[in-house]
């Protein structure tokens, strides 16, 4: 399926619009990481790329250490194939990424391993899926337990009652990550 195809089948779908989420879920991603809680972009992530994260955060956490990401950005993300099976729509992305990458002690802040003097860049493989038939999102987000008003981009966790905004259910969330 071509990104011409997509469009006419899903009105909603811009390219540009799509690259800027991905381009957003990657870097909350390894901000999440960095900053120790994944739980932060739950919502974004499919269960089973949460649980892989969240793992490596807690093992991280458990040798008292920190995962550092500096200078973080995305040099370039393009879309590489677009499919649709059973229902879903799946969008590969090869996204190009620089960082300064490194580990350091949580008491002290020292260095432990890794590249702390320069960037370095890392390429990779992202999948998206997104259910055919989803329900139409408004623009003000509201929680599917008590109506309050939600920031999705922030946490996807409702402030008032604790609810998670399950994405899957309205958007793009991240299945796959490949290093290459």
């Amino acid at each position: 399926m071509s990104t011409e195809e997509l469009i006419k089948k899903d009105k909603s779908f811009s390219e540009s619009g799509f690259i800027s989420k991905v381009d957003n879920t990657f870097i909350m991603l390894l901000s999440s990481i960095m900053n120790g809680d994944v739980k932060r972009v739950k919502h974004k992530l499919s269960d089973d790329l949460f649980n892989k994260y969240d793992n490596l955060v807690n093992e991280l956490n458990g040798r008292n250490e920190r995962q550092m990401f500096d200078e973080l950005n995305i040099k370039s993300s393009e879309i590489k194939n677009i499919n649709y099976e059973n229902g879903n729509y799946i969008i590969n992305v090869f996204l190009v990424s620089r960082y300064i990458n490194y580990v350091i002690d949580k008491t002290n802040g020292n260095y432990i391993r890794g590249i702390n003097d320069r960037r370095i860049e890392k390429k990779y493989n992202l999948t998206f899926e997104k259910k055919d038939k989803v329900k139409e999102e408004s623009i003000a987000r509201k929680c599917p337990s008590c109506g309050a008003n939600m920031d999705v981009n922030n946490t996807g966790r409702c402030s008032y009652c604790g609810s998670i905004y399950n994405t899957k259910d309205y958007d793009w969330i991240l299945t796959k990550v490949i290093e290459l």
